[in-house]
């Protein structure tokens, strides 16, 4: 297979640094003043010899010469005493993320002091173009405000910045009158975002706030701010593995984890930077893994990030022409094969230089099987004052008043080794509705019950023999003649007339199966024959 070559990123140009032009306007003002008095006195119009000769005007002119020179020479030394200092970022770069606020960011350090220290001020620049309101100083505002020796100036918010050549200005200002004293850095940033921040349709949120921010480990998988558990087929994990690019340092290969959490609060930590994978990530829960081994799969569109992207990938070739190109193909995730509980997963990152970078998502997987099953009807026994069983394929007579609908609508926990609680406890409702036999409407015996049948405890599996009331039927609703009725006029009987009916019991959970595009879920059937004996 032929696949054509990328040409690769080539070195940045030095960005020029900015000469201080104040302070040269004042050198020339200086000297020429300078040349100038010597000018006069050279030639005799100023002689220090008889100044009692020299007129007012010309003393006055003297006068304003001298306050100049000395007035530059002051600005001079204020500005000469004003220390301004550049020492990092400079080279490569690697940008930080910050798991509070949700950025990426870049500390800058260096120097700005003086005894007529004031301010000072940091601008960032690519070629002509600068970008405002991205420089965080030390206690907020919009400058610094206090001297700095050696330390942190302020960081820049690099999140929306691409990679390249950057220059920093660095604007120091006197307290009083007088020049700033500027300098400046460049450095190449190395843009790196590594962060996972949807799964099989879940966002990733710190709650109880509910704020999108992917780089803080607490951040759980939740819809408006309620905690969801996901399952089945897993069709995306979105996020980004991204390494690009500087000092020939980009993306070599990424790949997702994960790793059973066994008891509440037993969430792994996140690796350090540069760590490598440890041994409770084994390679048997490996997700997905993505390796660039050739140049040609460096490609714009194979680039995972920095926007949320889908993180299950292979590759894949499409053709143009007759050169081929190297794809990426989004795979799934199978979900069953972990099982059920509460899981953690870990996305790696590694550059070309064998630096690791990673991102932990902690998520609840429900794999487990909802119950829903009608298991017998009874009626009221007035002689035993007692529920009896109603045998199987018996008609059931509007004469019977209510009947008593027995069965099962149960989900088990995720894990029972964890508290009873949401996303744990994850049973949503069930539903027990009928219809007549051709009618276009559904009538309703329990609607959106949110409790279990059986309730909990126990929390093992319950058998038909521990099943319990689902709801109660009121046969006599269906008497065509009942004025007091609200059952659909096409789900009634008349006088004597009989028919089938579908009564049907309906069991879910709030589980985020393939993608959020449905939940487990549960129909249980039952056709009975009724008779309007009334």
């Amino acid at each position: 297979m032929a696949v054509t070559n990328n040409p690769r990123q080539s070195d940045q140009k030095p960005v020029p640094q900015r000469r201080d032009v104040p302070g040269c306007i004042k050198y020339i003002l200086l000297v020429f003043l300078l040349i100038l008095l010597a000018a006069e006195i050279g030639s005799g119009e100023i002689r220090f010899s008889n100044l009692a000769e020299m007129s007012g005007l010309t003393w006055l002119v003297v006068l304003i010469k001298l306050i100049l020179i000395a007035g530059l020479i002051a600005l001079i030394f204020v500005q000469r005493n004003l220390k301004c200092q550049l020492t990092d970022p400079t080279g490569c770069t690697e940008e930080t993320p910050d798991p509070v606020e949700g950025i990426l960011y870049v500390t800058v350090k260096g120097t700005a002091a003086g005894t007529a220290f004031g301010s000072y001020q940091l601008e960032v620049s690519k070629g002509s173009i600068t970008y405002p309101g991205i420089v965080e100083y030390p206690g907020g505002g919009s400058s610094g405000t206090a001297p700095v020796t050696s330390g942190d100036l302020g960081r820049i918010n690099t999140t929306s910045l691409s990679d390249g050549a950057y220059t920093i200005t660095l604007t120091v200002y006197p307290s009083g009158w007088g020049s700033s004293s500027p300098c400046t850095i460049t450095f190449d940033l190395l843009k790196v975002i590594v962060y996972i921040n949807r799964v099989g349709g879940a966002p990733a949120v710190v709650l109880p706030a509910g704020n999108n921010n992917p780089f803080d480990p607490t951040a759980e998988l939740a819809i408006s701010n309620t905690p969801r558990a996901i399952g089945g087929t897993v069709e995306s994990i979105k996020g980004a593995a991204y390494i690009y690019q500087c000092a020939m340092r980009e993306i070599k290969k990424y790949e997702i984890r994960y790793a059973r959490v066994t008891v509440p609060g037993g969430e792994p930590a996140q690796p350090p930077r540069g760590a490598a994978i440890p041994g409770t990530w084994p390679v048997a829960n490996q997700v997905t893994m993505l390796e660039y081994t050739s140049p040609d799969m460096y490609q714009p569109w194979t680039r995972v990030g920095p926007m949320a992207t889908d993180l299950i990938n292979t590759w894949n070739t499409f053709t143009i022409g007759s050169s081929t190109y190297y794809k990426l193909s989004p795979g799934t995730w199978n979900s069953y094969a972990a099982g059920s509980g509460r899981f953690s997963l870990l996305l790696t990152a590694e550059d070309t230089t064998a630096i690791t970078f990673h991102d932990i998502q902690h998520i609840w997987l429900d794999n487990q099987i909802i119950l829903g099953q009608i298991v017998k009807l009874q009626r009221w026994d007035s002689n035993t004052s007692a529920w009896v069983d109603i045998p199987a394929c018996t008609d059931l007579l509007l004469s019977f008043g209510k009947i008593r609908v027995v069965g099962l609508a149960w989900d088990p926990l995720i894990d029972n080794a964890f508290p009873v609680a949401a996303p744990n406890d994850n049973f949503d409702h069930y539903d027990l509705y009928f219809w007549k036999q051709f009618s276009p409407d559904v009538d309703y015996v329990v609607s959106g019950d949110g409790s279990r049948v059986p309730a909990m405890p126990p929390l093992t599996t319950p058998t038909p023999a521990s099943a319990d009331e689902l709801g109660q039927w009121d046969l006599t609703l269906l008497d065509a003649l009942n004025m007091a009725s609200t059952v659909h006029a096409d789900n009634r009987l008349a006088r004597k007339e009989e028919c089938t009916y579908t009564l049907e019991l309906f069991v879910t959970d709030n589980t985020l199966v393939n993608d959020g595009g449905t939940t487990h879920y549960q129909y249980f059937p039952v056709p009975v024959k009724v008779i309007n004996d009334l």
